[in-house]
Formats: structure tokens, C-alpha cells, sequence
């Protein structure tokens, strides 16, 4: 097993000793040599709690840096907390590999688990919610249907859906989830584990996407199957532009107000996002 190399709570520590926190904070950490960025709400060291927690995954091409440069997640964050939009909680952004062979969101499970016990978040499915944009939101896709029980909320952002290579402008479903022997454990019972993952009821599963991005056929594709295959009508966005940070940006201020709610999102009368 791979040395988890953590220095947590000897540098936390040392936060507690620092003047009144204003504003969310920024840390950075190795686990399995992987880097992970976290961003802690600013009441984290002043309060005895265990916050909700957003997993947010970077695409190809990013790293665990990418939502703090391009994303303006600590702006954001910092804006919607103090405007009493969003409810406060810890956002883990780790580092995603690009290999996309199953191993990624099985080993997703560990860093899961470390980040409950030496972090103060909740262990609870209502507070856990997990979103990634275009390669991230495909592990999100698949982390949370692999983990059905474990989040609440998803946030797919021009995600990527295929677990096989297919032609990116396919019009039907068919194959969308194709597999054959040699595909990782973890694709071969997708649709099986979408059905546990909705009936379980998360209470909100949101979809965003441009309509001039190049993943946009595939997004339409996995909001019908959803809707025709598992009856279940998703949080549906479509916006103008294309495969770009404007709009990842854009759809991560919508979804962060819809987080830890006491009910089920509405998905009624959704209408598009300003371009």
C-alpha cells in the first residue's frame, strides 16, 4: 500500500493560533504523491462543527490548482458565504488523473475516507456532494454512481460520459455506456449502478453544458437517458459558448446555492443560463 504522506494536522494547528479568520482559507497537501488543495470556510477554526464537503474535479489538462487560478473558487466562495447564499463548507479539489481506467475513482474512496477522519466534515450523504468539469465531471459521473450511497449532489460540467471511444457527434445512445471484456470492473455495471444511484433519491443531479461545446451530443444523450431509461429528470442547464471557463465558472455559482438544502431541488420550469 502507497504511503499517504500527511502533514495536516501539525500545520492546521498552527492556523488556530492566528489572528480572527475573514475569509476562506487555502491549503495543500500530498496523499499517495498525488497534490490536493483545500478550501476551508471562514468560521473552519473557530467553530466546533463538521461542515458539508464539495469534491470539485479539475479536466484534462488541470490540476488541483486549476479552480483556484481559472475557477476563482476562493473569490466565489468567500462572496457567496458572506452574502448568506451558500451554506459554509470545506471544498476538497484534488488532483485527477487522465488515465481513465477505473483506478481513479476506486482509489477516490481513500482519500474519501482520509479527509473524514483528519478534516472537520460531516461522514453524512446529505452533506457530500461531488461536481467536476469536462474529464472531472466524467469521474464525477462515475465516483458517484460507483459510491451510490455517498452523495447527495452532483454537478457535472460539460462533462464527459462515454466509457469507451466512440464518435463524439453520435445522435442515439446506443453504446453510450459500451463495454467489452477488456473494460475496468468499475464500467461494466454503469447502468446498473445509475438505477441504485436514483433510487436512492440524491437530491439533486445537475447537468450543464454549451451549446456550442464539443461534448454538447453527449450531454444530450446522457440527459435523455436519464429521463427515457431511469425516469428520473435531472437539473438541466444549457448555455451559449463552448468548452471554456466562462462557463464552468458560470455553472459553479449556480450550483453552490443549490447545496445542502432540507429538500429535493426542483427540476421543474428550468430555464437556460444567461450567455
Amino acid at each position: 500500500m502507497k504511503k499517504i504522506i500527511l502533514s495536516f494536522l501539525l500545520l492546521c494547528s498552527a492556523f488556530f493560533g492566528s489572528a480572527q479568520i475573514r475569509h476562506g482559507s487555502e491549503f495543500h497537501f500530498w496523499f499517495d504523491n498525488n497534490p490536493v488543495s483545500v478550501y476551508f470556510p471562514p468560521s473552519y477554526f473557530t467553530v466546533s462543527k463538521r461542515f458539508p464537503v464539495l469534491y470539485l474535479l479539475h479536466g484534462t489538462g488541470g490540476d488541483e490548482f486549476s479552480w483556484f487560478v481559472d475557477g476563482d473558487i476562493v473569490n466565489t466562495m468567500d462572496q457567496l458565504i458572506s452574502n448568506g447564499n451558500i451554506e459554509e463548507m470545506v471544498v476538497v479539489m484534488p488532483w485527477v488523473s487522465p488515465s481513465m481506467d477505473g483506478s481513479y475513482e476506486i482509489e477516490f474512496g481513500r482519500l474519501k475516507k482520509l479527509i473524514e477522519s483528519e478534516l472537520q466534515v460531516s461522514i453524512l450523504k446529505k452533506d457530500h456532494a461531488i461536481a467536476g468539469l469536462s474529464m472531472g465531471g466524467f469521474y464525477a459521473m462515475h465516483i458517484s454512481h460507483y459510491y451510490y450511497n455517498q452523495f447527495d449532489y452532483v454537478g457535472l460540467f460539460s462533462a464527459i460520459y462515454t466509457t469507451k471511444k466512440m464518435d463524439i457527434f453520435r445522435k442515439t445512445d446506443d453504446s453510450l455506456f459500451g463495454v467489452d471484456q477488456m473494460s475496468p470492473r468499475i464500467y461494466r455495471n454503469v447502468e446498473k449502478e445509475l438505477r441504485k444511484q436514483i433510487q436512492n433519491k440524491p437530491k439533486l443531479y445537475y447537468i450543464a453544458v454549451g451549446r456550442y461545446d464539443f461534448l454538447y451530443n453527449q450531454n444530450q444523450l446522457y440527459y435523455n437517458y436519464l429521463v427515457k431509461k431511469l425516469n428520473y429528470k435531472p437539473y438541466y442547464r444549457e448555455t451559449g459558448g463552448g468548452h471554456e471557463w466562462r462557463n464552468w465558472r458560470t455553472y459553479l455559482k449556480e450550483f453552490l446555492p443549490l447545496l445542502f438544502k432540507t429538500g429535493y431541488i426542483d427540476t421543474d420550469n428550468i430555464g437556460e443560463l444567461d450567455d
